[in-house]
């Protein structure tokens, strides 16, 4: 049995929408219908009704759930007590492309010498999904520019950053200018939106420092870009008038986590710029 078959099962059977089952689970909704049917067809029965906005379990559906239920649960058992004998000095820190790029990539070095035999892993991706990790247990450490809405997770703040409108040298005002959007967190996006006009479309949109970076020559662009990053950076000026904005960093996880410890210890190592 496949497992991630039964997953999408229970989701379908949680959300009884296969739209809102496809976002939970970060898939196409023709996915999730395709996984619902392998399963059917290995069962031989169908497990939903499925009319217009009214998708509800079958009686077979009724049956297989408390199953599905118990046989996720113990294989998250299963594969959690395993891994965790391979796992013990392994460690997970997850982060936007920017956020690794100007912020964390000293850091780690850092930590490589503060933490002696631990294994760290380096992840990238966007903060919606790697709070996802967290909550599945496979991330153990997220640090990110927004701080967590939920009470089973932990955070603190480890740093604060400066970010500012830069373009190519010598300095120009943004009206000259193509902007480029870098992805500073969906909170920091409602202030960027109120300093652009309806017609303005952001020829790029990225969230990675060193592909903004690199086309702000060829797009006569600008993009909002870590000061401390920036200042390295002889080419780049900070367009005319531009203000700067403070941005915290978190660092989040998991309130029970297996790792609580190692939590504590790593996030006292200092960021390093």
């Amino acid at each position: 049995m496949d497992t991630e078959l039964l997953k999408t099962f229970l989701e379908v059977s949680k959300t009884r929408h296969f739209g809102r089952a496809a976002e939970a689970l970060y898939l196409t909704q023709s996915a999730v219908s395709f996984r619902i049917r392998q399963l059917e067809n290995q069962l031989g029965v169908n497990l939903f009704t499925r009319h217009r906005n009214n998708i509800r379990l079958t009686s077979a559906g009724e049956r297989l759930l408390p199953y599905a239920e118990t046989l996720m649960s113990t294989w998250l058992t299963a594969r959690k007590d395993v891994s965790q004998a391979f796992r013990h000095n392994e460690f997970s820190i997850g982060a936007s492309a920017s956020v690794w790029e100007c912020m964390l990539s000293a850091w780690l070095r850092r930590l490589y010498y503060d933490h002696k035999g631990m294994q760290f892993e380096a992840r990238i991706a966007q903060r919606q999904s790697l709070v996802k990790q967290l909550h599945e247990r496979r991330l153990d450490l997220l640090i990110t520019t927004e701080a967590p809405k939920m009470d089973e997770l932990g955070s603190q703040i480890i740093g604060q950053f400066n970010l500012a409108l830069y373009c190519i040298a010598p300095a120009r005002s943004m009206s000259e200018l193509t902007y480029l959007r870098l992805e500073w967190g969906q909170d920091f996006q409602q202030y960027e939106t109120g300093l652009l006009s309806a017609d303005d479309v952001p020829a790029l949109t990225t969230s990675s420092v060193e592909i903004a970076a690199r086309l702000l020559p060829a797009l006569e662009g600008c993009t909002w870009l870590p000061t401390h990053w920036a200042e390295k950076h002889t080419h780049l000026a900070k367009v005319n008038d531009s203000l700067e904005i403070t941005r915290p960093l978190y660092a989040i996880w998991l309130q029970n986590s297996d790792k609580l410890n190692q939590v504590k210890a790593i996030i006292k190592t200092p960021l390093v710029e």
